[in-house]
């Protein structure tokens, strides 16, 4: 009896735990809770508030429904997208989002990937159209200042975030564009201008350049020109002072002729033996040159050979 007693009692706690399990539930403050009953929602928890332990009917006659109200993040595929001055460009968008208002959201869509999939389709026509207003430069450019590309997701965040609002109760928290990228035949073309571009620029420099040297040179020459009739003026000055002064010395060169050509010669002389200078002596003039050439010629007999030739 007492056996029976204890796996009665044993069963008993395990319906009653299966019963709180069907009635009771735990919200995390990261959560948003739907009770539907019969197919209709009759009650919303948030969880940001409303965190906790909480009760519901069994099912089937009411279900509970949770959502994660947390922003999401998801990545638009590659689009090809032409803009406004007629060029292709891929562009490819990021979006993040939550669940705003979970009965909307459960009403319309109710899944997660359903809700992506309508979101993606928003973006596709916004991004088309947004960027379809734009030119290319706006989009790449080699100018910082030039390119918009804060504008144009701004006015695609806006567009989207009021009919994804109004529509499935999603707060769209932020759109940007994760790449740009070009077509082949884009490619080309964009290559091209900015070979072009680059040429410009060089050609630019290259004339300015030329500019500045020519500058330079005029400068240089003026300079120089002036320098040149400075020293010229200098000299003549010079000149003209040391002619006056030669004018006093030949005043008093004439009064003795002689001396003065022999002055003069002396002068000349002498500069001339400034540098190395070679002297020609002929020995049949000079007979002292023949020592320099044969050597001296001493006399090596005895004193008395010398004493019988003197006799």
């Amino acid at each position: 009896m007492k056996r029976h007693m204890a796996v009665f009692l044993l069963a008993l706690l395990v319906v009653g735990v299966l019963m709180v399990y069907t009635v009771a539930f735990q919200i995390e403050s990261t959560e948003a809770a739907l009770i539907n009953r019969f197919g209709r929602t009759v009650r919303s928890l948030d969880g940001a508030t409303q965190a906790g332990l909480h009760f519901k009917w069994p099912y089937p006659v009411e279900r509970l429904v949770k959502y994660d109200t947390r922003v999401r993040v998801f990545e638009d595929v590659h689009g090809e997208v032409q803009t406004h001055d007629k060029q292709n460009v891929l562009v490819s968008v990021y979006c993040a989002w939550r669940i705003e208002e979970p009965v909307k959201f459960h009403r319309v869509l109710e899944y997660v990937d359903e809700a992506q999939a309508r979101l993606r389709k928003l973006i596709e026509t916004y991004k088309n159209a947004v960027i379809s207003r734009r030119d290319m430069s706006e989009l790449i450019n080699t100018d910082p200042e030039a390119m918009r590309l804060v504008e144009i997701e701004a006015e695609i965040l806006a567009l989207i975030r009021a009919e994804a609002s109004d529509k499935y109760g999603i707060e769209v928290v932020g759109v940007g564009i994760r790449d740009l990228g070009l077509s082949e035949s884009v490619s080309e073309a964009v290559i091209e201008a900015m070979k072009a571009e680059r040429l410009r620029y060089v050609r630019r420099y290259q004339a300015e350049g030329e500019a500045q040297a020519t500058a330079i040179r005029e400068r240089a020459k003026s300079d120089r020109d002036q320098i040149i009739a400075f020293a010229s003026r200098q000299a003549q000055n010079i000149r003209s002072e040391g002619d006056r002064a030669a004018a006093e010395y030949y005043a008093r060169f004439e009064e003795n002729p002689g001396l003065s050509m022999f002055l003069r010669a002396m002068e000349s002389l002498r500069k001339e033996l400034s540098s190395r200078t070679v002297f020609l002596l002929d020995g049949s003039e000079i007979p002292a040159v023949k020592f320099f050439r044969e050597g001296p010629s001493l006399d090596v007999r005895s004193d008395a050979a010398k004493a019988a030739t003197d006799e």
